[in-house]
């Protein structure tokens, strides 16, 4: 096994920072609503319907990397 330590600490650093930014991102709200703040609006959802919109993003993320049809094999002609 092989242990780069400066990379590991750069990294450790990086995430340490990612986790300060998600503090401040995600905070509690109104019990039962969740709120998105996009550029140019908020958007406030009951907590049901976010969990929906949730998994439905993840099924559609899952289907895109799917392939749906098969490629056809190319058969010989039989020209020689």
């Amino acid at each position: 096994m092989e242990i780069d330590l400066e990379r590991a600490k750069r990294a450790i650093a990086l995430f340490g920072s990612a986790i300060d930014d998600i503090r401040r991102a995600v905070r509690p709200g109104r019990p039962g609503t969740v709120r998105v703040h996009t550029e140019d609006r908020v958007i406030e959802l009951p907590l049901t319907w976010a969990a929906a919109g949730f998994a439905a993003l993840a099924v559609a993320t899952v289907l895109t990397s799917v392939p749906l049809r098969r490629e056809r094999e190319e058969e010989p002609l039989g020209i020689g």
